[in-house]
């Protein structure tokens, strides 16, 4: 009587090898597709609340006090076509009953109302260098980061057409200015923080507001 003696055959041998090669080529692909598609949906995260956000600072009033007052609000601009007539406190082509300035409020300084509070930020310029981050186990994965200026020489980006009763704004003229015009823009950049500590910007969004003052509407018991 014959005993089969304990341990591998060669052809045992190799095919345990190519199971173990193929396993060792398989995973790491799978744990990349794994990795890929964190990263895809923390951006796309990402994108989805930038968009958000800027959407919802765009329904702010544009000045801290157009949160007191619904005038348009007096500037620095040199355009004068924005000019309230202050004997009758409206702008050209304005009508009794539409926004006007007749109180003759100034525009204020970007972010000078102190609000400390994200929750208590109540104006379109209240979120200037404000970055708002998502983390995961205390680390970031992505930030949106804001800045809010004053457009520079709102005269120079506007194209008038007063036959057909519009205008045009050239986004390539928009810079940055530090004194009080009608216009201000928002700036907002996603960035990504990858896994290795890197920080990556995937996108920037740009919106801007103007200075037209408030809308009241009247409500009436019924």
């Amino acid at each position: 009587m014959s005993y089969k003696k304990g341990g591998f055959t060669l052809i045992e041998l190799i095919f345990s090898m190519v199971i173990i090669a193929l396993v060792f080529t398989v995973i790491p692909k799978v744990m990349y597709a794994f990795n890929k598609s964190d990263i895809f949906s923390i951006r796309e995260d990402a994108l989805f609340n930038g968009v958000s956000f800027a959407n919802m600072v765009s329904r702010l009033p544009w000045d801290e006090n157009n949160a007191k007052y619904n005038d348009i609000l007096k500037t620095n601009s040199a355009n004068t076509l924005f000019d309230c007539d202050t004997l009758v406190g409206y702008r050209i082509g304005g009508f009794t009953g539409s926004r006007n300035c007749k109180n003759g409020i100034n525009a204020s300084i970007i972010s000078s109302d102190g609000e400390s509070d994200i929750a208590y930020f109540n104006d379109f310029d209240d979120f200037n260098d404000i970055n708002i981050s998502a983390k995961l186990s205390g680390a970031n994965i992505y930030t949106l980061s804001n800045r809010v200026n004053y457009v520079l020489d709102d005269s120079s980006i506007f194209d008038y057409d007063y036959t057909n009763r519009g205008v045009k704004i050239s986004l390539n003229k928009v810079t940055p200015f530090s004194s009080s015009t009608n216009l201000k823009m928002l700036t907002l950049d996603i960035y990504y923080s990858g896994k290795r500590g890197k920080t990556k910007k995937i996108a920037n969004f740009f919106y801007i507001s103007s200075n037209i003052g408030q809308v009241l509407i009247k409500k009436r018991s019924w």
